[in-house]
């Protein structure tokens, strides 16, 4: 029996600094993690989730172009101290937030299709933002890799679990664009000096219009109406400041002093 190939989009992927992706506990939740989730949706192969593949299988310029980070529809980080110190998971998490901003820049709205889930607490600063915080007194003090395996903590390991996969679920519906090896290294637009055009996929982008709408002036200030012109004070209907005088009148210039 062969085993499956990975899916060219994947519904999750798990991005850690754990010394080997054959551990234990992180197997258990990664299986954990997907049945949960074939549960409320269905066997569809579009829910597979991926692990990252072992490390110095490939060479490091090719990781840029073939990480999962680029392409999945939600990233869960495994928070260790060594997450933070590491280039690949540093990678993964530029990569995706880039994505993020790239979705928030179209839409206008945040994805939450970063779940960040707190694996051993030892060493790490403040939680994130994006965090899944749960009241449950061990992950929050150690972390989720002390209730994957241990029997008596096995009620709080669901709880976060279940909370790991709403997340997940949240962030696949509000999955960020896909990132190409193109948007890597752009190319510069013609006319612009300096200026590098960023591509979308069109897939991500063909429903969209981003031309500019030319936008009518008005001004800001209400407009003062215009003052009517004063009436002739005295003026004779046969008669104007200019016309000759009579022969028994002197010339009389009349104005506003009249």
């Amino acid at each position: 029996m062969t085993a499956s190939r990975p899916p060219a989009t994947p519904y999750y992927y798990i991005s850690h600094a754990l010394p080997s992706p054959a551990d234990p506990w992180l197997r258990a939740f990664h299986c954990d993690l997907q049945d949960e989730i074939r549960r409320r949706l269905g066997p569809d192969p579009g829910y597979t989730g991926m692990l990252p593949e072992p490390r110095g299988s490939r060479p490091w310029p090719d990781d840029w172009v073939s990480t999962p980070a680029m392409r999945c529809r939600a990233l869960v980080v495994l928070l260790t101290e060594d997450f933070y110190r590491d280039p690949h998971t540093l990678r993964d998490l530029a990569l995706f937030r880039r994505r993020l901003v790239w979705e928030e820049d179209q839409t206008g709205r945040p994805s939450p299709a970063l779940v960040q889930v707190l694996w051993d607490t030892r060493g790490l600063p403040a939680p994130a933002p994006e965090a899944v915080v749960v009241p449950v007194g061990d992950y929050t003090a150690s972390g989720l890799a002390e209730l994957v395996g241990a029997p008596h903590a096995r009620g709080g390991y669901l709880r976060v679990l279940r909370a790991v996969v709403e997340r997940v679920l949240a962030g696949a519906r509000h999955s960020p664009p896909t990132m190409t090896p193109q948007d890597l290294h752009p190319d510069p637009t013609p006319g612009e000096s300096g200026m590098p055009h960023i591509p979308f996929s069109a897939g991500c982008t063909a429903h969209r219009q981003f031309a500019p709408v030319r936008v009518t002036w008005q001004p800001t200030h209400a407009v003062p109406p215009s003052r009517p012109e004063p009436p002739e004070r005295g003026a004779s209907p046969h008669r104007s400041w200019f016309s000759q005088p009579g022969d028994d009148e002197r010339p009389i210039l009349r104005g506003p002093h009249s």
